[in-house]
């Protein structure tokens, strides 16, 4: 009997203390906030991965206004290298399957000037958002080449009875019948300087005046 007794309490001893310490374990287990540490552990897993997957892929699709790069087609004209306007000759069906050209160049006011797009690609040393090489709008049919007024305007008051201005606008029939009259016999040579200050009497390859001396 006695033997029962001490084994009893012995093992009373053993159980007692293990069963007080798993009651305490499962209180603070349910204590603690394990929704929350749950919830923060996979948002940042997930913010890791999305940052290195954007880093491997490289800049994001969507363009961001505040960022800072701006968009290639809104880059100035100084950025740019940008393909001259094609010349169709007045081919209109030329113009038709291209889409895009110029049928005259020339003309002395904005609404004389035909306008065309034309292929343009950005300097590689400028870094900006977008396509590089696209097609931008509004340039004017318009080219230059060695023709200047004030040179011009000179010839014809100097030497207009021999025809020089018009020599120098490439107009060599009308010249040679200016040179052989005399200027008209002053006559076509007034009128020609009236023509050259009033835009009337142009290059014949219809070009514009050379802005640059």
């Amino acid at each position: 009997m006695q033997h029962r007794l001490i084994l009893y309490s012995v093992l009373i001893t053993f159980l007692i203390p293990n069963l007080l310490t798993d009651a305490i374990q499962a209180r603070s287990d349910k204590e603690q906030p394990q929704t929350q540490v749950q919830s923060v552990v996979p948002v940042q897993a997930q913010a890791q991965l999305s940052s290195s997957a954007a880093s491997a892929s490289g800049p994001s699709s969507t363009f961001n206004p505040l960022g800072p790069n701006v968009m290639c087609s809104f880059l100035p004209r100084d950025f740019l290298e940008c393909k001259e306007p094609i010349d169709h000759r007045n081919n209109e069906t030329a113009l038709k399957e291209k889409g895009y050209g110029c049928l005259r160049f020339g003309g002395s006011s904005y609404e004389d000037v035909a306008h065309t797009k034309v292929q343009c690609t950005v300097f590689t040393d400028i870094d900006c958002y977008g396509a590089r090489t696209f097609f931008r709008d509004g340039e004017p049919c318009v080219r230059y080449t060695d023709h200047y007024f004030v040179t011009t305007l000179i010839y014809s008051m100097l030497l207009g009875f021999l025809g020089m201005d018009r020599f120098c606008l490439g107009q060599t029939g009308t010249a040679v019948g200016k040179l052989l009259t005399m200027g008209g016999v002053g006559v076509w040579w007034i009128i020609d300087v009236i023509l050259l200050i009033t835009n009337n009497l142009l290059p014949e390859d219809g070009s514009n005046w050379n802005p640059y001396v």
